[in-house]
């Protein structure tokens, strides 16, 4: 087995894990292998740069070599690390959570356009990490959220990341899981926002996924059923209750997927605002009003 970094200076020990991880055909191998590296060597990426040309310790090269064989496996390097940043915040993750992406920061986006001026309350169906409610309360000062999710495990993930930020006072989190009878009943009173980035990947589509994705992240926040929408069908028969009126309700979609949900939004009493694109110009969140 070739050890990472034996012997090594930083840069490269680098340079040796980025190649092995590249040849291992994971697309992102030069930032994880700077992201990994400067973990070891106790900070971020950055420390690679700082600490060029200082050789490892045998500790340090050790501890490199473990992290690399973890990502040669596929783990996501948000796993390892143990966080992942969304919002600007730090985001406790495990295999329990879907590890927050750059894609749902447009949802965060559309509904900072489009909520009402005054938002008392919010309402975030399968929080997971609790990204998106506590991305909305710390840009909302005034406003109460309540996080939904059928894992309890990542439910106390959740949990944490509000004590973390300092807005565990602001943020409730119930169990509830939408597939059964009577999920709402715990939810409290008509919400100002009511946000949700559901499972939506069809269900055949489950196995051709990246490893990373399909054997680390919980199959219960991936899988949308036959058509990917099961999820979005249930939440909308829900939603004209849930939402106060003149609020919003604002959904992620996967690809190809925003006229569809619209349409169910639509059909349910709601006036949809705007299908807004991410970064890459997929249509990623679907906006309305009741």
């Amino acid at each position: 087995m070739t050890v990472a970094g034996s012997g090594a200076e930083v840069d490269q020990a680098f340079r040796d894990a980025w190649n092995r991880l590249e040849q291992a055909g994971i697309e992102s191998a030069r930032t994880d292998a700077r992201l990994l590296l400067g973990m070891v060597l106790g900070g971020g990426a950055e420390r690679v740069l700082a600490e060029k040309g200082r050789a490892l310790t045998a500790d340090e090269t050790t501890r490199f070599e473990v992290l690399i064989q973890r990502r040669l496996a596929h783990e996501p390097v948000s796993q390892i690390r143990g966080m992942r940043e969304f919002w600007s915040l730090e985001f406790k993750v495990t295999r329990d959570t879907l590890t927050p992406r750059p894609d749902t920061e447009t949802l965060i986006e559309a509904l900072l356009d489009h909520a009402p001026p005054a938002v008392a309350n919010v309402l975030d169906l399968g929080t997971g990490t609790g990204c998106i409610l506590l991305a909305l309360l710390s840009e909302w000062p005034d406003a109460q959220g309540v996080g939904v999710d059928a894992s309890l495990n990542a439910l106390a993930v959740a949990q944490e990341n509000a004590q973390v930020f300092g807005l565990e006072p602001r943020a409730r989190f119930v169990h509830a899981d939408w597939t059964h009878a009577g999920w709402t009943r715990d939810l409290g009173a008509s919400f100002d926002v009511v946000v949700s980035n559901p499972p939506y990947i069809p269900g055949g589509d489950i196995a051709g996924l990246d490893k990373d994705v399909r054997d680390f992240e919980p199959l219960g926040a991936l899988d949308g059923g036959a058509d990917g929408l099961d999820a979005y069908r249930t939440i909308v028969n829900a939603a004209f209750d849930l939402v106060a009126k003149g609020g919003i309700l604002a959904f992620e979609v996967g690809i190809g997927q925003a006229g569809a949900v619209a349409d169910l939004m639509t059909d349910a009493g709601f006036k949809v605002l705007e299908k807004r694109k991410d970064l890459g110009g997929i249509e990623r969140a679907v906006v309305a009003q009741k």
